[in-house]
């Protein structure tokens, strides 16, 4: 097992209930990554000085910074000397050998960034039924395919502009990635909370991509209490970015479906409007939406 190449950078924000598993779980993998960056904000909880004292006993450099998640990621990154970057969320635990497991399949492929599905956890039938429509989930019978290997280009892009605001890469504590590709191209603080989809469509058709299907690390269900927002205006805008890098055949369909999807948006937004479904042009848009993502995901099933 050598995981010697890879900088590990610890996020640490607010999540006490969690961090003394994930001290244990990062013990195992002090001595054989290559350097652990600690990157603290002040927490009302306290979170800041347990992670403190953590890291006088693992070692590693410590970072202070301002509250801000992808703010904080960047700061890591951007201190990052190792070849390849793990990023540790607290309580998104990973083993040596599931780390390893993600070593192996990106030096196999040359590849920049390697994902797989992550654990759900608490594993309850209420936390799976709400990542069904993560990508990594919805198309694994598709990405199987390609388990150990490289995913195509344009499948990898038709499964981003279908899946919305959701990421292909899933949790990124079940990823791996190529530093040089994180360190010139850092994640977006304008985007809300999903600045790592927003990076994924900005870049994927710059990078090198590979799949494994084997879960190796846990991602902790978020409180629901949280509120999160989507603005729909940037998501039709990353899509706008990356369609020019689907082939010709499938660009009308596209086109359907996003101009559907922005019709039914201006008649149900910001909620679903009672009695929409009495709108002729509802459903015309509603049936148009459908039928072109019938057509993209037919070529995204069957085309090479």
């Amino acid at each position: 097992m050598n995981l010697s190449s890879i900088s590990v950078i610890i996020p640490v924000y607010q999540s006490a209930e969690r961090l003394t598993e994930h001290i244990a779980s990062l013990r195992k993998l002090r001595s054989l990554v290559h350097e652990f960056i600690w990157v603290i904000t002040e927490s009302p909880d306290g979170t800041h000085q347990a992670a403190r004292e953590a890291a006088k006993e693992l070692g590693g450099h410590v970072l202070e910074v301002p509250r801000g998640l992808y703010q904080a990621w960047n700061s890591g990154i951007a201190r990052a000397t190792g070849e390849f970057i793990y990023i540790s969320t607290v309580g998104d635990t990973i083993t040596p050998e599931g780390l390893n497991a993600l070593s192996i399949c990106i030096h196999k492929n040359q590849a920049d960034v390697v994902f797989s599905p992550p654990v759900i956890w608490p594993t309850t039938k209420t936390n799976l039924k709400k990542c069904l429509h993560w990508p990594v989930f919805s198309f694994s019978e598709i990405l199987s395919r390609f388990s150990g290997g490289l995913i195509p280009l344009e499948k990898a892009i038709l499964m981003q502009i279908l899946s919305g605001a959701s990421g292909l890469l899933g949790s990124w504590a079940s990823c791996l990635f190529r530093t040089s590709v994180l360190q010139s191209r850092p994640l977006s603080v304008d985007h809300h909370h999903y600045g790592d989809t927003a990076w994924t469509y900005r870049h994927l058709q710059e990078i090198v991509l590979c799949y494994s299907h084997q879960s190796v690390a846990r991602f902790v269900m978020h409180d629901e209490s949280i509120t999160r927002t989507v603005s729909k205006a940037q998501i039709y805008n990353l899509i706008d970015q990356l369609s020019p890098h689907l082939p010709f055949s499938v660009m009308r369909a596209r086109e359907n479906y996003i101009h559907s999807s922005k019709e039914l948006d201006k008649i149900r937004d910001p909620h679903p409007k009672f009695g929409w479904w009495w709108m002729p042009k509802a459903w015309r848009a509603r049936w148009i939406r459908e039928a072109a993502k019938k057509k993209l995901v037919y070529a995204l099933r069957n085309h090479a």
